[in-house]
C-alpha cells in the first residue's frame, strides 16, 4: 500500500484508528459536515469539542456526556486561542483537530464588496491559520500522536468556476496551506501530521451561509446567470451525500494514514485536464458548455 511506504521513509508511526477515549476538536459542528464529524467522533467514543456560531445547532447534536460545546466565531483569534486553552486545561491533548468551520459567497467577482470578501477570508481562511496557531503548538507537545484536518473543497484542487472567485480562492489557499503545514510537520519529532478535506457534494447548508450575517450584509446576485448557477449548485448540493456517511469515509481515510481526503466522483478527470492544460499553457476551458 502506498501509504506503508511513507510511514517506512519518514520512520513515522501509522496513525491511530482506535479512537476510544481520544479527543477531538470540531468548528463548524453545528451542522452540515462538522455535525456530520462531531457526531461521527462521539459514535466512536471520542471525546468531542464541538464549537461554532450557531448555538441552537450545537445544542441538536445532544447530550452525551463526551460533548462539549461552546460558542466560537473563528475569525477571533482571541476566542479560537481561548478554546485551545480550555481544551488542553481539561484534556491534556487533542488527537485530532477538524478547522472545518467555512462560509461561501457567489456572484460575479468584481462586483463582491470588500467586506463581503474579507468576511469569508476571515471564517475560511483565518479561521484556519488561528486554528494551527493556538492547536499545533499545544499538540506538538502533548506527547502523543494527533492530526489536524483542515477542510478545503474539491474547489480547492480544481480550476476556477464562475461566479465563485472568493469561495473557491480561499479553499485553493486552505488546500496550500496545509500542503505546507505536512511539510513543517515532518521536521518536527512529534508525531503530529496534516490532512486536508476536500469535500465534493455533500448535503450541507453551506448555500444558506449568509444566516450569520444580517440582512443588510447580504450579497445581492445581479444576473439570471449567477441566479441559474446557485440554483443548479444547490440542486447538486441537496442531493449529495449525507454528512453523516461522509463523516464515515473521512474516519476511514484518516485510519489509513491518508493526507488528501477526497470524493472519487469525477475527481480525477478533472485534475487531469487541469493539468495538462497548465502543462500546454492553455487558457482554462469553459466550466459549463452549451
Amino acid at each position: 500500500m502506498v501509504y506503508d511506504s511513507f510511514f517506512q521513509a519518514t520512520g513515522r508511526a501509522r496513525p491511530m484508528h482506535d479512537w476510544n477515549g481520544q479527543v477531538a476538536v470540531v468548528t463548524g459542528a453545528a451542522s452540515g459536515i462538522g455535525a456530520g464529524l462531531a457526531l461521527h467522533a462521539l459514535d466512536l467514543g471520542m471525546v468531542v469539542y464541538a464549537a461554532d456560531l450557531d448555538g441552537d445547532g450545537l445544542k441538536a447534536l445532544g447530550d452525551s456526556a463526551k460533548l462539549h460545546c461552546s460558542a466560537l466565531d473563528v475569525s477571533d483569534a482571541g476566542q479560537v486561542e481561548s478554546l485551545a486553552a480550555r481544551v488542553f486545561a481539561e484534556q491534556g491533548r487533542v488527537n485530532l483537530l477538524f478547522n472545518n468551520a467555512g462560509v461561501l459567497l457567489d456572484g460575479k467577482s468584481w462586483e463582491r464588496r470588500p467586506e463581503d470578501w474579507r468576511w469569508l477570508l476571515d471564517v475560511n481562511v483565518m479561521g484556519v491559520v488561528h486554528g494551527i496557531r493556538s492547536f499545533v503548538p499545544r499538540m506538538l507537545a502533548q506527547g502523543s500522536a494527533g492530526r489536524v484536518i483542515n477542510t478545503s473543497s474539491i474547489g480547492g484542487l480544481l480550476g476556477g468556476w464562475p461566479y465563485m472567485a472568493p469561495y473557491q480562492g480561499s479553499k485553493h489557499m486552505v488546500t496550500a496551506i496545509t500542503e505546507t503545514l505536512h511539510q513543517e510537520l515532518l521536521l518536527e519529532t512529534a508525531e503530529i501530521g496534516a490532512a486536508v478535506l476536500c469535500p465534493g457534494e455533500v448535503a450541507t447548508g453551506i448555500w444558506a451561509s449568509e444566516r450569520h450575517r444580517s440582512a443588510a450584509e447580504h450579497n445581492q446576485l445581479g444576473s439570471d446567470a449567477e441566479h441559474a448557477l446557485r440554483n443548479t449548485m444547490v440542486e447538486r448540493v441537496n442531493a449529495g451525500q449525507s454528512p453523516r456517511d461522509f463523516a464515515v469515509d473521512v474516519f476511514a481515510g484518516l485510519a489509513a494514514g491518508r493526507f488528501w481526503l477526497t470524493p472519487d466522483t469525477g475527481l480525477a478527470e478533472g485534475l487531469r485536464g487541469r493539468t495538462e492544460g497548465i502543462l500546454a499553457g492553455a487558457p482554462p476551458a469553459p466550466a459549463f458548455s452549451e
